[in-house]
C-alpha cells in the first residue's frame, strides 16, 4: 500500500495532468490554411494618366508603358466587336485578351502587327507571364495556366483567400515572385502564391481613387527603375507605391476576465473530487497508523 509520500506524489501528478487538459488538443481554428498578411499602400509619387482610358491591362517593357484600355490598345484599333482586356509581354511580343469574344491576339511589339490569334472558352480578364507560363483569369476563382508559345492549357490553379475561394481576379502582374492582382470592384490588391493558389498578401488600397473615377484596376512593375505603379479605370493619375504593414493600434488596458464556468466546470469538479479523495485517503492512513502521535509501546497510562 502507498505511504503518505506516495499518495502525495500521485495526487500532484494527477493534478498536473488535469490542469494541462485545456491545452492538450486545443487547436487554432485557422490552422488548416495560411492567413494572408495584411498590408497597406504607401504612395511615393504620381504621374499623369489618361483619364479617358478604361484600363484593362497595364505593363512596362524595357521602360516603356503599354496599356490595354478597352476598345483601343494605344494606336492599334481593335475590331469594333472586340473589347480589349488583360495583356502581357512574352519576349518582344504582346498577348492581349478580349473580354467575351474568346480571342487572344499576339502582336509584334514595335509594329503592332498581328503574329497569331488564339481562341479560348469563357471570358478573358487578366493576363500575366511568370517567365515560363501565361496566367489567365476569367472572373472565376480558377486561374488558367497556358503555354507561352502555343497558348494551350497546361493546368489550372484554384485561388483562396483565408480558406475561401476568391473570384473576380482582374488585372495581374508578377512582382518579387508573387502574382499581384486586382479584385474587381474593390479597393483590394492580393498577392497569390503560384505554387498553391493561396493569397499570401492582402493589400488595402483604399483612399486612392479620385472623385468621379471608376474602380481600381491596373498594376505594373517597371524593372528598369524597380518601381511599382497602380492606377484605375479613367483615373487621371498613376501612383508609384510600396506596400507596408499597417501601424499597430494602441494597446488597450489589460482586462483580467474570470474563468468561464461553462468551460472550466468539468475540470473544477474533477480537481475537487481528487482533492477530497486524497484527504480521505490520508486521514484513513493516519488513523490506521494510530494517529498522528501514537503512545510509545509499553508506556503506562
Amino acid at each position: 500500500m502507498l505511504g503518505a509520500r506516495g499518495v502525495l506524489s500521485v495526487f500532484l501528478s494527477t493534478l498536473f495532468l488535469f490542469s494541462s487538459i485545456p491545452m492538450i488538443g486545443a487547436q487554432d481554428d485557422d490552422s488548416s490554411y495560411v492567413r494572408a498578411e495584411s498590408l497597406i499602400v504607401v504612395v511615393h509619387g504620381n504621374v499623369s494618366h489618361d483619364s479617358g482610358a478604361y484600363t484593362q491591362g497595364l505593363e512596362f517593357h524595357e521602360g516603356r508603358l503599354f496599356e490595354s484600355p478597352g476598345s483601343v490598345i494605344r494606336s492599334l484599333d481593335l475590331n469594333a466587336s472586340e473589347f480589349g482586356e488583360g495583356m502581357t509581354f512574352v519576349d518582344d511580343e504582346i498577348i492581349q485578351l478580349t473580354w467575351q469574344e474568346g480571342i487572344a491576339h499576339r502582336y509584334q511589339m514595335d509594329t503592332f502587327s498581328i503574329v497569331a490569334n488564339y481562341t479560348y472558352e469563357g471570358e478573358g480578364w487578366g493576363l500575366a507571364y511568370d517567365g515560363q507560363q501565361l496566367i489567365m483569369s476569367d472572373r472565376t476563382d480558377v486561374l488558367t495556366l497556358r503555354n507561352a508559345t502555343t497558348f494551350e492549357i497546361e493546368g489550372t490553379l484554384n485561388v483562396t483567400l483565408n480558406g475561401d475561394p476568391l473570384s473576380k481576379i482582374n488585372e495581374m502582374e508578377m512582382w518579387e515572385g508573387i502574382l499581384l492582382a486586382n479584385v474587381y470592384q474593390t479597393e483590394e490588391i492580393v498577392g497569390i502564391d503560384l505554387n498553391s493558389g493561396v493569397v499570401v498578401l492582402h493589400i488595402d488600397a483604399s483612399g486612392l481613387r479620385p472623385q468621379g473615377a471608376d474602380v481600381l484596376n491596373g498594376i505594373a512593375f517597371d524593372s528598369s527603375t524597380q518601381s511599382l505603379w497602380i492606377t484605375g479605370k479613367e483615373w487621371p493619375l498613376m501612383y508609384n507605391v510600396t506596400f507596408v504593414e499597417p501601424p499597430l493600434p494602441p494597446e488597450p488596458e489589460p482586462e483580467v476576465e474570470p474563468p468561464s464556468f461553462e468551460e472550466n466546470s468539468v475540470y473544477s469538479d474533477a480537481l475537487l473530487a481528487i482533492v477530497l479523495a486524497t484527504v480521505v485517503i490520508l486521514m484513513a492512513m493516519n488513523l490506521k497508523d494510530g494517529g498522528r502521535d501514537p503512545p510509545l509501546e509499553g508506556a503506562s497510562e
